[in-house]
C-alpha cells in the first residue's frame, strides 16, 4: 500500500497497498508477530509498512536476484502485520470468520523477520502482505491477495463485499483506486520514496515534499468525501463493499492519530466521511482491526508522529 530510520546496528524492515511503508528496527519482528496474530485472532500494501525516502544521488545498479518461493503447502498462507494496507485483509477476515479455518495467517516473524533470507524467499520485494497459495503461486500486493481470497473462498463468505449493482461495484473500485494510488501508494520500492499518507510519520521526508504531499493528501480526502453516497451508511450504499474494507483501516488510523498528527482531524469539514467512520467504528469487527493498527502505530511511530507535528513542514 517512511516511518523510522534504523541505526546502523539495526536490521532494516520495510513493509507495504500499495502498502504502508516503514523502516523498522529488528526488534519489530517479534512485536509485529504478536500484534498481527492478535489482530486476526488466529485467522487473518502490504506493508510498505509506512515508506521510503528519495536520496539525491545517482541510482546504483542493484541485484534483482529473486529467490524461489518455499514449497507449496496444503493450505493457502497469508503473511501480514497490523498496519493499514494489510488491514484490508484483517478486516475481510473479521467479516468472514470461516476464512480462519482454510487459511494459515502468519507474520514475518514466522520466517525469521523482514531482514532474513527465509523471508526473502517468501516475499520477493520483502514487503507485506504476501500470499503463498496451495497451488504454488506467490502473490503480493494487498489488493491482489484480497481479490484472490474473495474469489477462491466465495462459497464460505458471509460478506463478499462486491457490491449489489454494477454502479456500486464501479464506485467501490474507484474509491479503492483513489486510496491505493493517491493516499497509501508509493510505486517505488527503493529507499527515500514516500506515499502521501507518510506525511505524518516519516521523519526523513524533506519539508517541501511534506508540504506538497500534505496538500495532495487533503485533496484526495476531499475527493473521497465527494464520492461517498450521501445516504450511506457504507461507502456505496447499504452493503459493505471493498471500498469500506480498503478505506476503513487507513481512515481510522489517521483519525486515531488526529490529536498528535500533523494532518489533524480528517473528518472535520467532511460530514459524509465522519458519518461513515462513526458507523463503521460502532461495529466491533471494524473497530477491532482499527484498535490493533492503533496499538502498532502508538508503539512504533508515536515519537516520530510527535516530532513531525512539532517541526511542521519546515
Amino acid at each position: 500500500r517512511d516511518l523510522l530510520r534504523p541505526r546502523s546496528d539495526m536490521s532494516r524492515a520495510r513493509h507495504s497497498s500499495r502498502d504502508i511503508e516503514f523502516d523498522l528496527p529488528g526488534a519489530l519482528d517479534d512485536m509485529a508477530g504478536l500484534a498481527s496474530k492478535a489482530a486476526i485472532g488466529h485467522g487473518a500494501r502490504d506493508v510498505e509498512v509506512f515508506g521510503n525516502g528519495r536520496q539525491g544521488r545517482p541510482a546504483e545498479r542493484q541485484s534483482c536476484d529473486v529467490q524461489p518461493p518455499p514449497a507449496a503447502s496444503k493450505k493457502d498462507t497469508v503473511v501480514i502485520i497490523s498496519t493499514n494496507n494489510p488491514g484490508r485483509l484483517m478486516l475481510f477476515a473479521a467479516l468472514n470468520p470461516k476464512l480462519g479455518e482454510v487459511i494459515d495467517w502468519k507474520t514475518p516473524a514466522d520466517y525469521g523477520g523482514f531482514g532474513g533470507d527465509e523471508f526473502a524467499k517468501v516475499s520477493p520485494q520483502k514487503l507485506c502482505p504476501v500470499a503463498l497459495t496451495a497451488g504454488g503461486l506467490r502473490l503480493f500486493e494487498s489488493d491482489v491477495i484480497l481479490s484472490y481470497v474473495a474469489d477462491k473462498y466465495a462459497p464460505l463468505l458471509e460478506n463478499d463485499c462486491r457490491g449489489p449493482t454494477v454502479e456500486a461495484r464501479a464506485l467501490s473500485a474507484l474509491l479503492v483506486r483513489v486510496h491505493d494510488m493517491y493516499i497509501s501508494g508509493t510505486n517505488c520500492s527503493q529507499p527515500q520514496f514516500f506515499s502521501n499518507q507518510a506525511v505524518f510519520y516519516k521523519a526523513a521526508m524533506p519539508g517541501p515534499e511534506r508540504a506538497a504531499r500534505l496538500k495532495d493528501l487533503l485533496k484526495q480526502l476531499d475527493l473521497v468525501e465527494s464520492l461517498l453516497l450521501p445516504a450511506g451508511p457504507y461507502c456505496v450504499g447499504d452493503a459493505i463493499s471493498f471500498a469500506d474494507v480498503v478505506l476503513y483501516p487507513t481512515v481510522a488510523m489517521m483519525q486515531d492519530q488526529a490529536a498528535a498528527s500533523l494532518v489533524g482531524s480528517i473528518t472535520e469539514g467532511r460530514p459524509k466521511l465522519a458519518a461513515w467512520l462513526a458507523h463503521c467504528n460502532a461495529d466491533p469487527r471494524f473497530r477491532g482491526v482499527a484498535d490493533k493498527i492503533k496499538a502498532f502505530v502508538d508503539t512504533f511511530l508515536g515519537k516520530a508522529v510527535a516530532g513531525i507535528t512539532a517541526k511542521g513542514c519546515g
